[in-house]
């Protein structure tokens, strides 16, 4: 499976975004959508979520501290051509720019990771 991470600064646009791919053959058992919280368990939630993924500590905590201001999108692909299309539509709708390491503009982020249910980001916005 492969994990794909769609930080927006917009809750609006995450939205869209959710409704895009659940009108295009996704479901909702395999989108979440995270928006920011103010309480601790929230913050650790998503520390925890980014730190099960990302195995760089920098990295991971990096890309926490991105999705505790934001809404946090996560698409769990079965297939790379299925990343690939959830990727594309998070991008188009607004995914900000994450890039931790270089230059290099990256938006979305592939995760060859499955994510355990326990740590997965549901919950503080439905999905329809």
């Amino acid at each position: 499976m492969i994990t794909v991470i769609g930080i927006f600064d917009n809750v609006n646009l995450a939205e869209e975004a959710s409704s895009y791919l659940l009108g295009n053959e996704f479901t909702s058992e395999n989108i979440d959508i995270h928006t920011h919280g103010e309480q601790t368990d929230e913050h650790n939630r998503i520390g925890d979520f980014f730190s099960h993924l990302i195995d760089d500590e920098r990295q991971a905590e990096h890309f926490a501290s991105l999705g505790r201001k934001g809404s946090i999108v996560t698409v769990h692909a079965v297939s790379a051509r299925e990343a690939q299309e959830a990727a594309d539509a998070l991008n188009n709708y607004g995914a900000i720019e994450v890039n931790a390491e270089d230059d290099s503009p990256s938006h979305s982020q592939m995760i060859e990771r499955i994510v355990a249910d326990d740590k997965r980001l549901r919950g503080s916005y439905p999905v329809r």
